[in-house]
């Protein structure tokens, strides 16, 4: 996992699969894993099981860590995002059986201001809203959950 905990991350505004409202800032105080993903993605498909496992372990958003998937369905607003239209992508978590927040950005900023360049992408952010790191590409349920654990034990 590269990262740097001296960098503050963008805030992200974004309403989820069940319409609620997500605001990053919000969630200081707390660990936050930001992945963002594609319905294309082979390796974001393999590693969604895995985020949902560790979702509910770690208290399903309710505790210390946040989960927060974000995806980039097509919109009037962004024909050109990287993903099918939200109800495709809502559609798709239903039939995965996913359940831990996914963010909807129709407008496609978070993925330019992030700098997504690759698929799967996952951010961990520590409690004071700081890069703690990243990975592009698929991460493992194991390097997930350590990533986590070493997050927490910051102050």
């Amino acid at each position: 996992m590269k990262g740097n905990s001296n960098v503050k991350v963008p805030n992200l505004v974004l309403y989820d699969q069940y319409g609620k409202e997500h605001n990053l800032e919000e969630y200081k105080g707390k660990v936050v894993i930001v992945n963002f993903w594609a319905t294309w993605c082979g390796y974001c498909v393999e590693e969604m099981p895995a985020f949902e496992k560790v979702y509910k372990e770690f208290g399903s958003n309710e505790k210390d860590v946040i989960f927060l998937g974000v995806a980039g369905p097509k919109s009037k607003e962004n024909l050109n995002n990287v993903d099918v239209k939200k109800e495709e992508v809502i559609k798709f978590l239903n039939e995965h059986k996913i359940t831990y927040p996914n963010l909807m950005d129709e407008a496609g900023k978070s993925f330019s201001e992030y700098g997504i360049r690759a698929f799967p992408t996952t951010y961990v952010i520590d409690k004071n809203g700081n890069l703690e790191g990243f990975v592009s590409g698929a991460i493992s349920e194991e390097q997930l959950r350590k990533a986590i654990n070493e997050t927490l034990k910051k102050k």
